[in-house]
């Protein structure tokens, strides 16, 4: 007789070791899983933990151990090194939708102790007393440059209105701005992020670790509790920075908001051939050679065949994902911050720093609010000078999100389809959103058959605002001014 399926929840009040040992004894045991969870205790589950994780390295078992963690007022520093974790769910205090408060900002602790102390929180608290002046007042201003539509509910139009606000207002937010965002994730990945969070040269970032893995341990005491500061990430980063700083200098390079640096030459043929090779019983040097002397019209329609059905929410096929590209970005922080969620791609982060100089929104300027926008962000400059020489790691937390910072990311094509479509949205902010076009327009100049799939929206309104920032008007660099007078 043929067995019923059967598809079911374990029990929720289940500790997520329990769980864990409940999958991974399905690997030896013939019996069901409501079963084998009857008879597992906690003891128990940690006496096969210690054996099987911790003893014979058997790590994925722990991958089906997932707790959430509720983490409030740490810095955004700290937001961006905690959901660099690629496998977890994030969800953070959004700087679009909710003023943020004066007095929740991050001390480091080596500041607070030294004479920088009150360099560090003139800096820090004009950039908040500026964010909170200038609050209401742009309330006002977006409301008279966006007049309500008449079929627009008025609950929703205010909502809008304090987001378009906000979205000229971040830029003030220091980066030692204290949020709160939750996490889901399991307990391998976890035992990665605490040793990575312990190994860091913030000791924000280590007090955090430790604290993570004291209220992860009441769920799962087992499996994190050889999370440890890890010597190899330690060293080898120390290491490299020395060299770095040795071979490099310390130069902001160009201003180039968005470069392809590396990409697959062979993209469309390495794509085509990835695309038939599912349904082909040939090895992929077979199909490749018989895709390279296709004509190119047959070409564009298998790769047509494979995109044209997409709906709105349709991913694409996962073949997509044989083809890479790696963008050098540089961009203001508040985007960062979005873009960075990205994190299934690859991420190489420099530093936060003022090198590189900001950008001023350009409602700021229409408001008046330029000078007053430019004194608290210049002070912040005179603080990160003063700062830097003695604590280069902690400096910045004094940095502004107006400010730009680069990043080396290398997107697969199913991932730039995902990226480009959903950042480059109207409803995104406009500084992401210039971010996500101009990725776009760098494919189209080197692959156009492979970019015109990639839903972009180039929305009059968002290039007229990146089109702005691009101006110099709109662009300063203290330290290239500073330079030219001297």
């Amino acid at each position: 007789m043929t067995e019923q399926r059967r598809i079911y929840t374990l029990p929720n009040n289940l500790m997520p070791e329990v769980k864990a040992v409940t999958f991974a004894k399905c690997s030896r045991s013939p019996e069901p899983f409501d079963k084998i969870v009857a008879e597992l205790t906690e003891e128990k589950s940690a006496e096969f933990h210690e054996k099987w994780v911790v003893g014979f390295g058997h790590s994925s078992i722990a991958e089906h151990a997932v707790i959430s963690l509720a983490i409030e007022n740490v810095s955004n520093i700290a937001t961006k090194v905690i959901e660099d974790s690629r496998l977890a769910s994030f969800t953070e205090k959004s700087s679009r939708y909710q003023i943020f408060n004066k007095d929740k900002l991050y001390m480091p602790e080596v500041i607070m102790n030294s004479d920088l102390k009150e360099v560090y929180l003139d800096a820090v608290n004009s950039l908040m007393s500026a964010y909170e002046e200038m609050t209401q007042p742009m309330m006002d201003f977006v409301k008279q440059k966006y007049p309500k539509p008449a079929d627009q509910d008025e609950k929703l139009y205010n909502m809008v209105s304090k987001a378009r606000a906000c979205d000229n207002l971040r830029y003030l937010l220091p980066t030692a701005t204290l949020t709160n965002l939750g996490m889901t994730i399991n307990t391998r990945e976890l035992e990665n992020l605490i040793k990575k969070l312990l190994s860091h040269p913030l000791k924000e970032m280590q007090d955090i670790g430790k604290e993570m893995k004291e209220n992860a341990m009441a769920a799962v005491p087992t499996l994190i509790k050889f999370a440890w500061k890890n010597n190899y990430i330690t060293e080898t980063k120390k290491q490299l920075k020395n060299i770095a700083d040795w071979e490099l200098g310390q130069e902001a390079g160009n201003n180039q908001a968005v470069t392809i640096v590396d990409y697959d030459k062979d993209a469309e043929n390495k794509l085509v051939a990835s695309i038939l090779y599912p349904y082909s019983n040939l090895s992929y040097e077979e199909i490749a050679k018989k895709v390279r002397n296709l004509p190119e019209g047959k070409k564009e329609k298998i790769i047509d065949e494979t995109l044209k059905r997409r709906e709105k929410f349709d991913a694409p096929l996962r073949e997509l994902e044989h083809v890479y590209y790696t963008f050098d970005i540089l961009l203001d922080y508040g985007a960062f911050r979005d873009v960075q969620r990205h994190r299934m791609c690859t991420q190489s982060n420099q530093p936060i720093t003022v090198v590189h100089g900001y950008d001023l929104p350009p409602e700021i300027r229409e408001a008046g609010f330029e000078d007053k926008f430019k004194a608290v962000v210049e002070k912040s400059v005179e603080a990160y000078n003063k700062i830097y020489k003695m604590f280069p790691e902690d400096v910045q937390y004094v940095v502004p999100m107006c400010f730009r910072k680069r990043v080396l990311i290398t997107w697969n094509l199913r991932e730039l389809h995902h990226f480009i479509s959903l950042r480059s949205g109207k409803k995104g902010h406009a500084s992401y959103r210039r971010i996500a076009q101009q990725c776009w327009r760098e494919m189209n100049k080197i692959q156009p058959l492979l970019a015109k799939y990639i839903r972009v929206d180039m929305d009059e309104m968002s290039i007229s605002w990146a089109a702005s920032l691009e101006n110099k008007d709109f662009y300063y660099n203290p330290y290239a001014a500073r330079d030219k007078q001297s």
